[in-house]
């Protein structure tokens, strides 16, 4: 009577594979959230040097116009 059972195992041994699916998923998944991280971090990169470079923008702006204002304040344009 033992030995009814064991074409089942055969069969069982021979089409499981190596690998579970479960590990698969998980592997995949811990892929896709370590180059989520990556992405992420390059786009809070961009987004840093993007607003360091307006302020920067913004600041030499301020600074030219004070010259072009004090310019305009001389004495010789004061009649105009």
């Amino acid at each position: 009577m033992d030995n009814d059972s064991l074409p089942a195992i055969a069969r069982e041994n021979a089409t499981t594979s190596v690998f579970e699916p479960a590990d698969e998923d998980a592997n995949l998944t811990n892929i896709r959230d370590q180059v989520l991280k990556i992405i992420y971090i390059i786009i809070g990169t961009v987004g840093v040097v993007d607003n360091v470079f307006v302020l920067t923008v913004f600041f030499l702006f301020i600074k030219i116009a004070d010259k072009v204002c004090g310019l305009l304040q001389l004495p010789a344009f004061s009649n105009i």
